[in-house]
């Protein structure tokens, strides 16, 4: 049955491999509740070698494309106003989707965005930009609520389940009329982690603004931009640079001229040195 599942369908190995890990997840939570005696799909293959999509950073040019889009959506300034907004969150603080969706308006004060409280129980903020500010300042009122609504973007009415769904809407058409190829909002979590890193960001850095691991961060977002390179590289230069190392080690081959080597022995002064007579056995 899960061989037929899997052909009937044609889908990447990458989407395959996610599917069969939750396959093998259910079935390990049957068997530990006796509602089956085994496991079939760990006898299921993985797939190997597979090379997840490769997402690359938005450029200066793409995200000012973008941004255009956002003031020719929808029908009125209210859909435009909301969506310039949502671009302008994932822009300049990478937040999820989710996190865009239910961004209350408590969390946007003093200049500063507050994102999420870490493990440690201390609060990560980021400075909000004056273009952001000035973006979630004219957002209107979600509709059917009044002027002080908790949320941007949410009335708090439904679940946040619709919420998240509409924003995901409003995200793909502007996306879509942008005519950037392979637009999705994802990629401004690549493009904040890029350019964190070519600042001279460390992993843990990152790691904190978006909400990941560093671990995480080393394998999906630090990507090799050609400014990182540079910086690697500069780095790379003042430790094996050898017009430095010759400026800064004093030269040893002076001390080496007045020596010369004999077989067996080593090296040997070229001037004799002074015998001294033995002394009596």
């Amino acid at each position: 049955m899960l061989d037929s599942f899997r052909s009937s369908r044609a889908i990447s190995a990458l989407t395959w491999s996610k599917e069969l890990q939750t396959l093998r997840h259910f079935f390990r939570f049957a068997v530990d509740r006796k509602w089956t005696a085994e496991n079939p799909a760990v006898r299921v293959t993985m797939p190997k070698n597979i090379k997840p999509t490769d997402k690359e950073p938005y450029n200066r040019n793409e995200i000012v494309k973008i941004l255009a889009a956002c003031d020719a959506f929808g029908q009125r300034p209210y859909e435009r106003l909301r969506a310039r907004a949502m671009v302008l969150l994932l822009r300049y603080t990478a937040l999820r989707i989710s996190d865009v969706a239910t961004l209350a308006r408590d969390r946007v004060r003093n200049g500063e965005i507050y994102l999420r409280t870490m493990k440690n129980g201390k609060v990560i903020k980021l400075p909000a930009p004056a273009e952001l500010r000035a973006g979630l300042d004219a957002v209107p009122a979600p509709l059917g609520t009044e002027s002080d609504c908790r949320y941007f973007f949410w009335s708090g009415n439904g679940t946040t389940r619709s919420a998240i769904r509409d924003v995901t809407r409003t995200l793909a058409a502007v996306f879509k009329a942008s005519g950037v190829p392979g637009a999705h909002a994802h990629r401004f979590r690549h493009t904040l982690a890029t350019e964190l890193l070519e600042a001279g960001g460390s992993l843990e850095d990152v790691a904190e603004v978006l909400g990941n691991s560093p671990n995480i961060i080393r394998k999906h977002y630090a990507k090799w931009s050609l400014l990182r390179q540079e910086r690697i590289a500069a780095l790379m230069r003042t430790v094996f640079d050898t017009n430095l190392i010759h400026k800064q080690t004093p030269s040893i081959t002076a001390d080496f001229e007045g020596l010369k080597l004999v077989d067996g022995m080593g090296f040997e002064p070229t001037t004799p040195a002074l015998r001294t007579p033995c002394s009596p056995s």
